[in-house]
């Protein structure tokens, strides 16, 4: 664990910054510019599956289950990246909740994000930053492991879902980018929808 959680906001820390991830113009730029993370990874990934093959050669194995299974399997990144961040918010001390923002259609609601936040939690901004980027990193790295060690029947579907969560994290490296504009000992507060970024009073950042 961390240190201590932060509680509650100390008298001499005001909010500097409002983060809204769901605002419609947030919400575009932030989709142009998963298309540039989706470039990057699948170019990651089509330079690593090229690395392992020189290394340990074609390795080639009949799973024996279906494409549809597999590519279901595939979506369960979605979740795990959230599932990640929650324990990564259970690092830092706190409780982490999760849900979804949904979209009515027809009468049916189809979730279109999925969170993991804390309620009032405060993290400190390197406690934010872990939480942040801790599920790119560890499915990123862990989906590199998984295409070393398993057949290369199997390595599109890993590839895929290293991909798929790469461009989905663009909301968390945008985060990451804002909160370390701000001194050390800023405090950041996670919502549903997006983050306060809170700085001592005698701060110079605005």
């Amino acid at each position: 664990m961390a240190s201590s959680p932060v509680l509650s906001l100390p008298e001499d820390y005001r909010e500097a910054k409002h983060l809204l991830l769901t605002s419609p113009q947030n919400l575009a730029m932030l989709n142009v510019a998963s298309l540039v993370l989706l470039a990057l990874f699948f170019a990651l990934m089509i330079v690593w599956t090229a690395i392992v093959r020189d290394l340990r050669g074609v390795y080639s194995a009949d799973v024996g289950l279906p494409d549809i299974l597999l590519w279901l399997a595939v979506l369960l990144v979605l979740p795990l990246h959230e599932w990640i961040h929650g324990l990564a918010i259970q690092w830092a001390g706190h409780h982490p909740r999760y849900g979804a923002k949904t979209v009515s259609v027809g009468g049916i609601k189809i979730p279109y994000i999925l969170f993991a936040t804390a309620d009032n939690a405060l993290f400190r901004r390197f406690e934010f930053i872990v939480i942040a980027l801790a599920p790119v990193m560890v499915i990123t790295l862990l989906g590199m492991g998984m295409i070393y060690v398993l057949s290369d029947s199997l390595t599109t579907f890993v590839v895929v879902a290293v991909i798929l969560n790469g461009s989905g994290a663009i909301g968390d490296l945008w985060m990451t980018a804002a909160v370390m504009r701000y001194p050390a000992d800023s405090l950041v507060r996670d919502e549903e929808d997006g983050i306060r970024i809170f700085i001592k009073e005698n701060s110079s950042n605005n």
